[in-house]
């Protein structure tokens, strides 16, 4: 039997106008954001959250806990919100239904990618930042040397090779196209797959159909082939054991001669000093939305690296982000109440 779903705490901040869309949906909503506590009485009553990337307030245990029967994040990542009390404990990982908020990301995250992309490869951030501060109008870029000059480099006839094939990827392939891109992928499996996850209209690679090659990060000559055929390397993998350090120097090594960098997962994907002496070896250029460490310490040398380009975890900043989010919420209570399977369940062994 499907659960009624009747009573909703909402911890992540939200607009009035959605606020009042969602309450035509429960019986119940208390809109509580984050850090604000929420009253045990009413956690004990809740059967659904909409929580940011925290997950459930640190006070509550389980115990406080045992009505949910759904957690929706706003957040693409579960590592952190699998860490919350109420959530590590295995009992409640059984019966709560956590869900990402993988697919609503394809907003924001992937025109970043291609904005970087361009950049990097034209060097327009650096063009900029000379016009700005030394107010001087100047075609040379001193950071690199004269020879270079200005050797914007175009994005067609280049092969992408995304690490990781979720819904940012797939939008990212989608938008690479008009570039005249070639577009591989690499996963776990190396095979293709549909997108069973929430897809925004117009948006994606429902089918996997894009990419003209799929490789496997867990076979070692597959993942090999995949870097060595790769001009713009894409990262958009969540944090795991199986991920944290995947890439090495031998294997961004591996990329074409000039190749970029863009890592818009998580920054454990790849030691910073590995990543810098792939800067002064093969790499052109790299563009980080996440790093190792995050955030990073102050006057880190990857501030003012002249071939890199960094933003502080924001590239899936937009206006309305949360109200986006709670559409998803939206559309997963309703699959639920309908005797459907959760959208974008995550797996705590795995960690997404």
């Amino acid at each position: 039997m499907a659960p009624h779903l009747d009573n909703l705490v909402i911890t992540a901040p939200l607009s009035q106008e959605k606020l009042a869309e969602v309450k035509t949906h429960f019986k119940h909503v208390h809109h509580i954001p984050y850090p604000a506590p929420v009253p045990k009485d009413i956690a004990r009553e809740a059967d659904v959250w909409y929580s940011n990337y925290h997950g459930l307030p640190e006070d509550l245990t389980w115990e406080d806990v045992k009505r949910t029967k759904v957690v929706q994040l706003t957040s693409a990542g579960a590592n952190k919100a699998l860490e919350s009390p109420a959530l590590k404990n295995e009992t409640a990982r059984k019966h709560i239904a956590i869900c990402s908020a993988s697919g609503i990301h394809v907003l924001s995250i992937p025109q970043w990618i291609i904005s970087q992309a361009i950049s990097v490869y034209s060097r327009i951030y650096l063009q900029t930042f000379n016009l700005r501060t030394e107010q001087k109008w100047r075609r040379d870029i001193p950071q690199f040397p004269k020879s270079q000059g200005f050797t914007g480099q175009t994005l067609h006839g280049k092969t992408a090779g995304l690490l990781g094939y979720g819904h940012i990827a797939r939008e990212t392939a989608r938008l690479l196209k008009a570039f005249n891109v070639k577009v591989i992928a690499a996963n776990s499996s190396g095979e293709r797959r549909d997108d069973d996850g929430y897809i925004i209209p117009g948006t994606g690679d429902k089918d996997g159909s894009i990419p003209s090659g799929y490789y496997s990060t867990n076979d070692p000559d597959s993942f090999n082939s995949f870097l060595q055929q790769t001009d713009i390397l894409i990262a958009s993998l969540p944090s795991t054991p199986q991920t944290t350090n995947l890439l090495k120097a031998e294997h961004l090594a591996l990329l074409k001669k000039g190749a970029i960098f863009i890592n818009v997962g998580r920054g454990d994907l790849v030691k910073t000093e590995v990543l810098l002496e792939a800067l002064n070896d093969n790499l052109s250029g790299s563009a980080l939305d996440v790093t190792d460490p995050e955030p990073l310490p102050d006057n880190h040398p990857l501030f003012t690296h002249p071939q890199v380009t960094i933003t502080p975890h924001t590239s899936s900043d937009i206006a309305g982000y949360f109200e986006i989010g709670a559409d998803l919420l939206l559309a997963n209570v309703k699959r639920i109440r309908e005797g459907g399977k959760p959208i974008n369940k995550v797996d705590p062994a795995k960690g997404y």
